[in-house]
């Protein structure tokens, strides 16, 4: 990821150490799925997808995080350019940064020269998640675009925000708390 980073552009140490504390809560640097919701209690579910599981009882929420791809068709059916039927599954979150929704892989594929549309799983690839993870931090941006961090502590926050689509993130506190793994080098070449 900083092998890409640097390449990229992105050579302000607190940049990487800002988008690094986000890839850091949202996979452990592992291009991954989205994990399964069938052991995660109602009430958090209900706090992470609000009106998309509102009308839902528990036993019908039960019933529905027991089989993950009616779960993620659901709770993704129209968001993020998915238009239904099968997307949600299809276009769950994957990757460094759990990259979801249709329009999204579309509009990083487009960006990086690869057909995520066509090949979700392709979000798993180390290279190519590192590629998608730049994407979507920049947003085809130079790197010197970025603001100029005092911290890691702001570089977490406004990192975690573009992860969580441009809202004030309930996600800062969990990459606020990545960004303790890292340092800024003195010696940096």
């Amino acid at each position: 990821m900083v092998d890409y980073m640097n390449k990229s552009g992105i050579t302000d140490p607190l940049a990487q150490i800002g988008i690094l504390s986000v890839i850091s809560k949202e996979s452990g640097f592992k291009p991954k799925s989205e994990v399964s919701y069938s052991t995660t209690s109602n009430s958090r579910i209900r706090k992470i997808f609000g009106s998309r599981v509102a009308n839902f009882s528990d036993s019908e929420l039960d019933a529905l995080k027991s089989d993950d791809e009616k779960f993620y068709n659901l709770v993704y059916a129209k968001t993020v350019g998915n238009e239904g039927g099968g997307d949600g599954y299809k276009y769950r979150g994957r990757g460094f940064n759990q990259l979801t929704g249709k329009g999204n892989y579309r509009k990083y594929g487009n960006i990086i020269g690869k057909d995520l549309v066509g090949n979700p799983d392709l979000v798993n690839d180390p290279e190519t998640a590192a590629q998608i993870a730049v994407a979507f931090f920049t947003k085809g941006k130079p790197g010197s675009s970025f603001p100029k961090f005092k911290d890691k502590v702001e570089a977490a926050s406004y990192f975690a925000d573009i992860n969580a689509g441009g809202h004030v993130s309930s996600h800062r506190s969990n990459a606020i708390a990545a960004s303790d793994k890292f340092d800024v080098s003195d010696n940096i070449t």
